[in-house]
């Protein structure tokens, strides 16, 4: 039986033809509140985009680590496109992913610090946080049941 996060995962490429695998798709979903937190303001910040991309870089890093035949330079890519597309396309695809992350956060409890810190991470990208960045990380981490 597939989990919540592998149901998604289908319906996401359904819908988006990409190569995504799993785990891929799985840092993704821990790294989608930290979008939202980007647009909190309704706009994305150059600050807030180099965030993006450096983050995108990090996860091909930490990709990489597990996965050691992978090209870093797609892998980074691919990370990158696909964050663009979730913030393009945010309407389309939140309440999705954070039903589906919260479900993932309740078999995974210990991944709920990395999404936790990773939201401040994003927030403190430009300028450090605004009010309506704050905003955003406690609505998600209420909703997401985040220890805080």
């Amino acid at each position: 039986m597939k989990n919540q996060h592998e149901t998604l995962l289908e319906e996401y490429h359904k819908s988006r033809k990409s190569d995504i695998t799993i785990d891929q798709f799985t840092y993704i979903l821990k790294i989608y509140p930290s979008l939202l937190v980007c647009m909190s303001d309704g706009k994305l910040d150059k600050e807030e985009w180099d965030g993006v991309l450096n983050i995108s870089k990090g996860l091909a890093l930490l990709y990489l680590d597990q996965m050691p035949n992978t090209n870093a330079e797609r892998v980074e890519s691919l990370f990158r496109t696909e964050f663009r597309y979730l913030l393009e396309n945010i309407d389309k695809w939140e309440k999705k992913f954070l039903n589906t992350l919260k479900s993932y956060l309740e078999e995974h409890p210990d991944d709920r610090e990395f999404v936790y810190e990773a939201m401040y991470l994003f927030a403190n990208a430009a300028d450090g946080i605004s009010a309506d960045e704050q905003r955003t990380i406690d609505k998600l981490s209420s909703r997401l049941v985040l220890e805080y």
